[in-house]
């Protein structure tokens, strides 16, 4: 079934899920690194600036290719190259797709079909998402709420004046039944040139969700004492990963110093399956 910029569709055992990362030459090391291990496994689509970088791409035959034919706004091009991807799928079999950097790598065990699956579908059932407090807000969320005009108070009070924060704190998934509704409210044929650095696409959908799919927000803070998103949390602290499994947390990702001091534990009992911030 041919899908995209000459990609298809391929049988795979997590066929209801596909990775969509956007990439360019200096990071294809990572993707490297991770593509044998997935391979047969999951369908992967890298987005492409142009055919140059495309063709510079040595493992082709592990992914699906996205190149993209339109002018790009490089004033927010991992969002674009991220929206840009999924609107190119909209209209795909996947049930979901998970939208992240290059700069990842999984663990291996864990990458199942029941596991990937248990945790996306914790993420939607639960309808939680997971924030610390930053003080006195961010920008970037500010940014990222203005594109929801008509529902910017809202978004004030849902996030305590823009102090609490979502990004990376938890697995970046979107549900394809959700696109249509989700760039159509966003008004994204109007904004996508004027879409800023600010501009989080991750960020832009969590909005999205507790505007329109009754999620709410668990301020993580008092559980880790981190002023900061779980992306940037570091502990061996059983506790504290205790009471966020408590608060429904999946632990789908870590980032790597997270991973490395708690190894035994994320990869047993927590089931993570995804690394990040592998450049950090």
């Amino acid at each position: 079934m041919s899908l995209v910029s000459g990609g298809t569709y391929k049988e795979t055992s997590i066929n209801n899920v596909a990775f969509i990362i956007p990439t360019h030459p200096p990071h294809y090391h990572y993707l490297y690194n991770i593509l044998p291990k997935l391979k047969n496994i999951i369908n992967i689509y890298l987005v492409f600036s142009n055919d140059e970088d495309y063709m510079s791409f040595t493992m082709k035959e592990y992914i699906n290719p996205i190149i993209i034919k339109e002018p790009i706004n490089h004033n927010s091009i991992v969002t674009f190259k991220k929206f840009y991807g999924l609107k190119e799928l909209i209209q795909s079999p996947f049930d979901y797709f998970i939208v992240c950097d290059s700069e990842i790598d999984i663990i291996t065990e864990n990458f199942t079909k029941d596991n990937v699956i248990q945790k996306i579908n914790n993420i939607f059932s639960n309808k939680r998402l997971y924030a610390g407090e930053v003080d006195g807000g961010i920008d970037i969320y500010r940014k990222c709420a203005s594109l929801f005009p008509n529902d910017l108070e809202k978004l004030r009070n849902i996030t305590q004046n823009f102090t609490l924060n979502t990004w990376f704190s938890d697995l970046p998934v979107y549900r394809r039944e959700d696109l249509s509704d989700f760039f159509n409210k966003i008004d994204y044929t109007n904004i996508v040139t004027s879409l800023s650095w600010a501009h989080f696409d991750h960020i832009i959908y969590q909005l999205f969700l507790l505007l329109e799919k009754n999620f709410t927000i668990i301020n993580t803070t008092p559980i880790t004492n981190l002023k900061a998103p779980l992306e940037i949390l570091v502990t061996n602290d059983n506790n504290i990963c205790n009471n966020l499994l408590k608060e429904g947390y999946g632990f789908g990702w870590c980032n790597k110093h997270f991973y490395n001091i708690n190894k035994l534990s994320l990869e047993n009992n927590y089931k993570s399956f995804l690394i990040f911030h592998l450049d950090r």
